[in-house]
């Protein structure tokens, strides 16, 4: 089992209901993945580097899981037909 952390963009357009269940569907998806002490972060709403789906500003949210890296392809798939997300990535975390 592997440290990962995967950060992840809302559109601020969502209602706050909307972002609360986005991100409860972000931490089923893992959870029903395998992953293990799952822990979110809310970051807030920032300013995005670059426009994303014309798109100025987003809703950032910080999680960290553990997972057996083999399963993250299937994390990635769901992940991928999720509507609400407008990014995110999965990178490992060596801490």
């Amino acid at each position: 089992m592997t440290k990962y952390e995967i950060m992840f963009i809302l559109s601020t357009h969502l209602t706050d209901e909307e972002k609360k269940e986005s991100v409860a569907k972000v931490e089923d998806i893992l959870a029903k993945a395998g992953a293990q002490e799952i822990s979110t972060e809310i970051m807030g709403e920032r300013k995005l580097a670059y426009p994303i789906k014309k798109k100025e500003n987003g809703y950032y949210v910080l999680t960290n899981f553990v997972i057996d890296g083999t399963k993250l392809i299937d994390v990635e798939t769901k992940l991928n037909i999720t509507e609400s997300l407008l990014k995110y990535m999965i990178v490992k975390n060596e801490k």
